[in-house]
């Protein structure tokens, strides 16, 4: 018989689909469902999963009715995690306490009732949670039936753990977790190093698959660039500039803001010679951090464009291909798909060297690594020069990427953990 394993947690569906419609024609053994996963609500990610998935439930109680909201409110109180969630909101937020333990409140009745869910529908037997947060975790203080556990860190879910909360419920989960999935060596120690090296032995190495339309479309535009002069003046970009591209989000932890006074410092003649690209697609629903930016860079000599709207594959990779640098710094990282697809490129990355990119170093992929800010305006002085000296240095970084992240060597290490559940 057939064991069901239930998929949720996060829900980008990017990585989700990309995941288990590579490994789940391999795991015959098993029927994969979802639970709760938000993107799979659209209609197009909808019909995709149908096919991947064979049930994709969507469940929310109705906390509207008053005898549904009461009706878990036995189950709350008497659940020690509760009290516990309690006094670290508390003091987490001291006067703010009340309005606070309110959503709180909210959020352990939703998880009461998603366990219940979870236990008296979907006949699982493995539940596979991705990134487990407080908010993706919590229903498992709930549930009565007795499950196999895979949690998966995707990288910021371990180093940008901001919350009290947030570090209590991974302890506290993790060890009833039968596997734990780490994309690298440095997720693996930082796990290690904050829930203790008694899990050790719980945790497999599995990277994510990324999807191969990228480097399908990228290829076929590296062999015929007829179209560089079109694309670089849709996004206004004068043909005698150095392409600077920066960040791949509007997310503040891209250090936009700092970066910005690394190019302000500059003579006017050097920033003159710099056209910007801030990729601001997602991050900022209110607008509020973009237009930061926009006041920002009106006195700046370099020149700019800002991309809000979202880009298709064919736009990505002519982005990542017109761009001549790419400079990577958020706060902290796991393993970042964006900047694996502009090595791709064989163009010069520039990246934080605080950021634990080991894994790239072991695949022998070559970039510029900076430690500061200050050291990134030295690098901007004479960018034209480095770019010269390191041509040859990354020119093998394009198949360095398609032999260390094809997606067959990727698909068989998460094939590899759901075989030994077996």
């Amino acid at each position: 018989m057939k064991k069901n394993v239930l998929v949720t947690g996060i829900g980008q569906s990017n990585y989700i689909l990309q995941l288990y419609s590579k490994i789940s024609p391999e795991l015959i053994e098993y029927n994969f469902n979802t639970f709760n996963l938000k993107e799979f609500e659209n209609k197009d990610v909808k019909k995709n999963a149908e096919s991947v998935f064979k049930n994709n439930y969507q469940y929310q109680p109705n906390l509207k009715n008053i005898l549904i909201f009461l009706g878990a409110i036995p189950s709350v109180i008497f659940n020690n995690y509760f009290w516990k969630d309690l006094k670290i909101c508390f003091a987490e937020n001291g006067f703010n306490f009340i309005r606070v333990a309110f959503f709180l409140i909210l959020r352990h009745i939703k998880a009461y009732y998603y366990a219940k869910y979870i236990d008296e529908n979907t006949n699982t037997d493995i539940i596979h949670l991705h990134f487990p947060k407080h908010i993706f975790a919590l229903f498992f203080k709930y549930l009565k039936k007795e499950y196999t556990f895979i949690i998966t860190y995707w990288g910021s879910d371990i180093f940008r753990i901001d919350s009290w909360r947030d570090h209590e419920i991974q302890n506290s989960i993790l060890k009833n977790a039968h596997f734990i999935t780490s994309a690298t060596q440095e997720m693996e120690f930082a796990i290690l190093t904050r829930y203790g090296f008694q899990l050790k032995n719980k945790i497999r190495y599995a990277r994510f698959i990324h999807d191969n339309t990228y480097y399908e479309i990228a290829s076929k535009l590296n062999m015929d660039p007829y179209w560089i002069p079109k694309f670089k003046t849709s996004l206004n970009i004068n043909k005698d500039k150095i392409v600077i591209l920066f960040g791949h989000n509007a997310h503040w932890e891209n250090n936009h803001k700092s970066f910005l006074e690394s190019l302000n410092k500059l003579p006017n003649e050097v920033a003159s010679k710099y056209h910007i690209i801030f990729p601001l697609t997602y991050g900022d629903k209110t607008g509020v951090y973009i237009e930061e930016l926009r006041k920002k860079v009106k006195f700046s000599h370099s020149t700019f464009t800002f991309l809000t709207d979202f880009l298709d594959w064919e736009d990505l990779a002519k982005l990542k291909i017109i761009s001549n640098i790419y400079i990577h710094c958020p706060t902290t990282d796991g393993l970042s798909a964006f900047l694996t697809e502009f090595f791709y490129t064989n163009n010069l990355a520039i990246v934080g060297d605080w950021l634990p990119y080991k894994t790239f170093i072991d695949f022998n992929i070559k970039y510029l690594t900076f430690k500061n800010f200050n050291e990134l305006e030295n690098i901007l002085m004479n960018l034209d020069q480095r770019i010269i000296d390191y041509k040859e240095l990354i020119s093998s970084n394009r198949k360095m990427v398609s032999e260390n992240f094809a997606i067959d060597k990727i698909s068989n290490q998460w094939v590899k953990i759901f075989k030994e559940l077996n």
